[in-house]
């Protein structure tokens, strides 16, 4: 883990860098801090004059000025260069990320997880990199620079240390790789109950409406108690085993040290000044292990956060395959030739949702696609902006194979707007909402697509006009208002392929009638295709029905041409005029 969050900061390696030398800059002041009382005692037993005395405190001081400004040093390099940096860079990485990976991908994750994931992963990175900063490197550096005079004065004391350490290190190792899987387990948890809480939130209204807050609450508290279930059997290792074990390791090492020095005290091998110095290193060091050990703690039990964030971020986004672009406002023209594609896996006769599909859309033709639910007809919109691959066949676009062109600019030639339930609005105003895919627009450009739309005299009637804000996922509209907000702002963006799926399914007759006789105005000079399940929407409109039935076209033509063929479509005509 810690070798690919390693590679994932490549851009924050030099202000690394440059830490581990203020770090050990640091660390080799404090250690000269250590030998302060020793120095006294050696200044007292030769009965140095007030003189030395003098420069002595007063160097002090200016070690003491040096000492503060190398402490501040150290701790605005981790705020500045680390901290807020870091945490900017893995919050943004991840709406990189998740701007990049494909649709499909986001079906496959629950957004309410995806969140909870990215929030606990980026605070458990940021505690292991702050944990790092602040003290496990410089414990690291702490360690070494106390054990270079331990090796001068006392080198056996060194040794002890030095192996009490190895086994010191190697319990708290041991212990934490016996506590990773229900620390894994634990996490599975958080992740269930980050999905429960934003259900429980986005579902209130379902939940008031059935009387269902008591089965909410019993599953959130189910999951609670699971959580504190898997943290005591996880704790429980660490208090009553590992800990223990660290311990009584220390309290050895101390005693074997206690008979060197006396040993070496009784031989005349070492001063009492050096034994106050090598003392106060020894002290330093044993705290230096604890530290260590927590730290190595604390990085195991953010380890398998941090785990699930540095693996999110390194997903395999689709791969760029085209370079083609294009900038133009003229209609394009769309082919589709022996196009086959399934959702999961790799396509078969049985799995596929489009099977040999061939369909030809003239540039500045309007073309209808209708059929049962299910028929493929999404499907289409989805492999012609290359939201998905199909497995087999050709896709063009401008007569450019859509696997040529880049993607940014493929999707720049397209304007949607979804079956009503797939309509998303931001918590903000009507006018951001309309704008988003033109931030540019004049307002009079707004004005005239809400009038196109059929949204603009219910907008004129609010108090705020364009700014009102429409709240989370556009709550405070009806289903049809978002609709409408949906064309317009597809309307505004002005693009030469218009795709309108069940454009209309939410809104009312009257306003329904309203939009058919702007249609003609909005899909002028645009290719355009037409997603219907209501069949008088595309009648007069289309130049061209294809009906569509399991993944296949099974007729194409004028709605009088199929109404004279008998077929499914006469059919569902039959049955949409009783």
């Amino acid at each position: 883990m810690l070798k690919k969050l390693w590679v994932l900061l490549k851009p924050f390696h030099k202000a690394f860098y440059l830490f581990a030398f203020i770090a050990f800059c640091y660390e080799v002041a404090q250690m000269a801090a250590s030998y302060v009382i020793s120095l006294v005692v050696t200044l007292f037993d030769a009965n140095v004059s007030l003189l030395v005395w003098a420069v002595f405190f007063v160097g002090l001081l200016i070690f003491d000025e040096f000492n503060m400004r190398l402490d501040n040093t150290f701790d605005w390099h981790v705020i500045s260069k680390h901290s807020f940096p870091l945490y900017k860079f893995f919050k943004f990485s991840a709406i990189v990320k998740f701007l990049k990976l494909d649709t499909n991908w986001h079906k496959k994750n629950n957004s309410g997880t995806l969140v909870g994931k990215v929030g606990n992963g980026v605070w458990k990175t940021m505690d292991i990199i702050d944990a790092f900063s602040w003290e496990f490197l410089p414990t690291i550096i702490q360690t070494v620079v106390s054990l270079v005079p331990l090796l001068i004065i006392t080198p056996w004391v060194a040794l002890v240390s030095l192996i009490a350490f190895s086994i010191f290190a190697w319990i708290t190792n041991k212990g934490n790789k016996l506590r990773k899987p229900l620390r894994s387990k634990r996490e599975d948890y958080y992740e269930e109950e980050w999905r429960q809480s934003v259900a429980s939130v986005q579902s209130v209204e379902t939940v008031a409406m059935f009387g269902q807050q008591q089965k909410v609450l019993s599953d959130q508290e189910h999951l609670h108690d699971s959580i504190i279930e898997a943290a005591l059997n996880e704790f429980r290792r660490g208090v009553f085993v590992i800990t223990r074990w660290r311990i009584r390791t220390l309290t050895i090492a101390r005693r074997i040290i206690l008979a060197i020095w006396l040993f070496q005290l009784l031989s005349g091998t070492m001063s009492i000044p050096n034994l106050i110095f090598v003392s106060v290193l020894v002290e330093r060091l044993f705290a230096s292990f604890w530290r260590f050990a927590r730290l190595l703690d604390r990085a195991a039990e953010n380890q398998e956060g941090a785990e699930r964030l540095i693996n999110l971020l390194q997903e395999t986004e689709p791969v760029e395959t085209g370079q083609f672009s294009l900038d133009t406002q003229k209609a394009l023209a769309i082919s589709l030739k022996d196009v086959c594609f399934a959702y999961d896996g790799d396509y078969s006769q049985k799995d596929g949702a489009l099977h040999n599909l061939n369909l030809e859309i003239p540039a500045g033709q309007i073309v209808a696609l209708v059929g049962p639910s299910g028929a493929g007809k999404t499907t289409i919109r989805k492999v012609i902006t290359r939201s998905v691959s199909c497995q087999q066949g050709e896709i063009t676009v401008g007569g450019i194979n859509i696997n040529d062109w880049d993607s940014k600019s493929l999707v720049s030639q397209f304007s949607y707007v979804p079956q009503g339930d797939e309509v998303y609005i931001y918590d903000e105003t009507i006018y951001y909402n309309i704008t988003f895919a033109n931030p540019d627009a004049t307002a009079k450009e707004v004005e005239n697509a809400a009038k196109l739309a059929g949204i603009y005299q219910f907008i004129a009637s609010l108090g705020d006009r364009f700014n009102t804000k429409v709240g989370e996922r556009g709550i405070r509209l009806s289903g049809g208002q978002k609709q409408r907000i949906a064309l317009a702002r597809a309307i505004l963006a002005d693009r030469p392929i218009l795709i309108l799926d069940e454009a209309t399914s939410a809104v009312d007759a009257i306003t329904e009638n309203e939009i058919q006789t702007n249609m003609r105005q909005i899909l002028k000079g645009k290719t355009a295709i037409v997603i219907a399940h209501r069949l008088s929407t595309v009648w007069n409109l289309a130049d061209k029905i294809v009906v569509m039935d399991e993944g296949k076209i099974i007729e194409e033509g004028t709605h009088q041409d199929l109404v004279d063929k008998s077929g499914l479509y006469a059919k569902m005509v039959k049955l949409q005029s009783h």
